[in-house]
């Protein structure tokens, strides 16, 4: 049970005003509609609250519920408050992968935990932001609860289908990520659906609740069945990706990688002020790649490109969230997700650790016990 106050989806604008005009807040991250008819979903950082209204587009931020649960994703929000180290407090309003990420910014040092409200909503799986732009009317502000709802699939039919790091998601709800607040979408968006409840998951979460004088009272958000319902799709999902058994398939999966690097620079979790693939060693150029070529006889170019990625994936394999920034980054359209989200969670499950959900349980790799790996290992 939470302390919760279920809300008007159309006063959800008021409610994030009143964060700002408390001073619970000295900014906000949100999501809003923009462009032509509202139809791109993007964030925008807010200071004045009378720059948020409860309308779709235009230079506000229109945060009625089409915005905060639309199911569009553009980049993961994580990335826009790596570095808040400074005094000013900022929330953070953004699906759940998205909040997981900030979590894990604050255990990695990168975000002042005292310095940032996470506020976490529902998601039903989102659709690419180019996608959802180009077929927003058709497909609205929200999918049906859980994976494999009729108007997910009738769309999928017509060749425009959520995002495959949506689908092996087993963690798209506001109360699994490690958050200050949680946007529940009342009735799992069906029915009514034009109610949100609003609950406090932590100390502060209830406090910032609190200073905006809602009628709290004991909500249950727990929803043990649809969770289940959406990390069984998911595993099935995971199960049914091809997977590469061997550096030669692996090498072929990556083939027309050209290390532009764009998936390591849209990672929120990726954060290396000096990255190993930025020095001599890791970019070779000029006579650092001839004299490889001298080394070796011949060198194939872009360099290190198996290299980059494994590389990669083990620098990330405890703390990927699988928002799948990674593959909407690349230019050349390799599924990334199905390398990047589906080996670390592999990893992840060997440790038991779940990235973002809880900011006080350590990384694995920063709390290392011998042999706590026996078990795994026989």
């Amino acid at each position: 049970m939470s302390k919760g106050a279920e809300l008007k989806s159309e006063d959800l604008a008021g409610l994030f005003k009143g964060l700002l005009e408390n001073k619970v807040v000295d900014c906000l991250v949100l999501p809003r509609r923009a462009g032509e008819g509202g139809k791109n979903v993007s964030y925008i950082l807010v200071r004045d609250a009378s720059k948020i209204d409860s309308a779709g587009a235009g230079t506000a931020a229109g945060v009625s519920a089409s915005a905060v649960f639309a199911p569009s994703f553009s980049v993961n929000a994580a990335n826009i408050l790596k570095g808040w180290t400074i005094g000013e407090k900022v929330g953070l309003v953004a699906k759940p992968c998205e909040i997981r990420a900030a979590v894990e910014l604050v255990k990695l040092k990168q975000m002042d935990k005292e310095s940032v409200l996470l506020v976490s909503a529902d998601c039903s799986g989102a659709f690419t932001n180019q996608d959802y732009a180009a077929n927003a009317d058709e497909i609205g502000d929200w999918l049906e609860a859980g994976p494999g709802g009729a108007k997910a699939e009738e769309l999928k039919g017509k060749g425009v289908a959520v995002r495959e790091a949506c689908e092996i998601c087993e963690n798209r709800l506001a109360d699994e990520a490690g958050a200050d607040i949680a946007l529940v979408r009342a009735n799992g968006g069906d029915g009514d659906g034009g109610k949100v409840v609003v609950a406090g998951l932590t100390e502060r979460g209830v406090e910032a609740l609190s200073a905006l004088e809602l009628p709290l009272e004991e909500k249950d958000i727990e929803r043990a069945g649809e969770k289940a319902k959406i990390a069984e799709a998911a595993r099935k999902k995971r199960e049914s990706l091809p997977t590469a058994s061997s550096v030669q398939e692996l090498e072929e999966f990556l083939r027309d990688c050209i290390v532009c690097k764009n998936c390591r620079d849209l990672c929120p979790v990726c954060y290396c002020k000096e990255c190993f693939f930025e020095q001599p060693l890791g970019n070779p150029v000029g006579g650092d790649l001839l004299n490889l070529a001298a080394l070796r006889g011949a060198v194939g170019v872009p360099t290190n490109q198996l290299m980059y990625h494994l590389t990669r994936v083990y620098h990330v394999s405890a703390t990927c969230v699988g928002c799948g920034a990674c593959e909407d980054a690349c230019p050349k359209d390799i599924p990334l997700t199905r390398f990047y989200p589906v080996v670390t969670a592999k990893v992840q499950e060997i440790f038991n650790y779940t990235p973002g959900k809880e900011v006080e349980e350590p990384i694995p790799f920063t709390a290392y016990e011998e042999e706590e790996l026996e078990e795994k290992l026989r």
